[in-house]
């Protein structure tokens, strides 16, 4: 689950920056717990990967989610593309937002997202930095057109740097065979439940974690506060009718965890990982090599 306001949309940049957002209407207040009421229904657990930026409003959910069994990481401080902050900036900002989300809810923050899976792909250097700032694992680089690169993973992948840090990629579900179309965002909303959960067994037979990604504002039919346009609406928009009960089927064909909780489970799979150090630090190479049946 990234957890943002609706506004949060990285093609409407002016929504991005606190300043212009600081009056427009909030709705994660209520949103997050009709979320968690319906993940109960399903006895699943999620992780919620939180902007810092939403941290200190949201405090009181975030730490009734984690006094639920589900997980709090971190989506960055700000809502804004990996790629479009100064790398210092960057790393400045990972380390204040996994500390403030730390402080407030009591427990470490293991995992990251970039807004809008904006790392794209392993050889980006930022990657490195999400290491550096603590985090045990990532969960940012999807093989899917337009989101991410042909040559990212699509199984859990330990990437190590030549300095000894290393990281777990977790890499977001994809459907529609070679098309490699996301499992989330309008294709996802767009997609019959069965075709996504046809997705998670497929994912699963070849020793990967399906892993999906939903916002809270998805899964109310209601218009959201404010209107988008263009591009941003049709990302935002589209296949949001409905979707509640899609997710619903797909919530209940299926056994989902927070992504720690997993990554616990399956530590001897992690440990068979196999992946070489490159050359420089912006260089890294990396082999999904999970054992048969592995993951859990």
């Amino acid at each position: 689950m990234d957890v943002e306001e609706w506004f949060h949309n990285c093609w409407v940049p002016e929504y991005n920056a606190p300043s212009r957002a600081a009056g427009l209407p909030r709705e994660l207040d209520w949103l997050l717990p009709r979320l968690a009421e319906e993940l109960a229904r399903s006895s699943a657990r999620a992780t919620f990967f939180v902007l810092g930026e939403l941290a200190r409003e949201c405090a009181p959910r975030l730490r009734e989610l984690v006094a639920a069994g589900h997980e709090v990481a971190c989506h960055g401080f700000h809502h804004q593309r990996a790629n479009e902050v100064a790398p210092r900036e960057f790393l400045a900002q990972l380390r204040d937002a996994r500390a403030l989300l730390a402080d407030l809810t009591g427990v470490e923050v293991h995992g990251y997202r970039a807004p809008e899976w904006s790392l794209r792909e392993p050889s980006n250097p930022r990657l490195r930095l999400v290491a550096e700032a603590g985090f045990a694992y990532d969960s940012s680089l999807v093989r899917a057109l337009g989101a991410g690169s042909p040559e990212n993973p699509v199984r859990p992948t330990r990437y190590r740097w030549s300095d000894g840090l290393e990281l777990t990629e977790l890499p977001p579900l994809t459907w529609g065979g070679r098309l490699r179309l996301p499992a989330s965002g309008w294709c996802g909303r767009l997609a019959a439940p069965r075709w996504i959960l046809a997705a998670v067994r497929r994912a699963l037979a070849e020793d990967g974690l399906p892993l999906l990604v939903v916002h809270p504002w998805e899964l109310v039919d209601r218009p959201s506060p404010g209107m988008y346009t263009g591009l941003a609406r049709l990302f935002h928009d589209a296949g949001r009718v409905g979707f509640g009960e899609r997710f619903r089927t797909i919530l209940s064909g299926s056994t989902w965890k927070a992504l720690a909780e997993v990554l616990s489970d399956n530590q001897l799979a992690l440990r068979r990982l196999a992946a070489g150090a490159g050359p420089a630090d912006t260089e890294i190479s990396g082999l999904a090599l999970a054992p048969s049946g592995a993951w859990r």
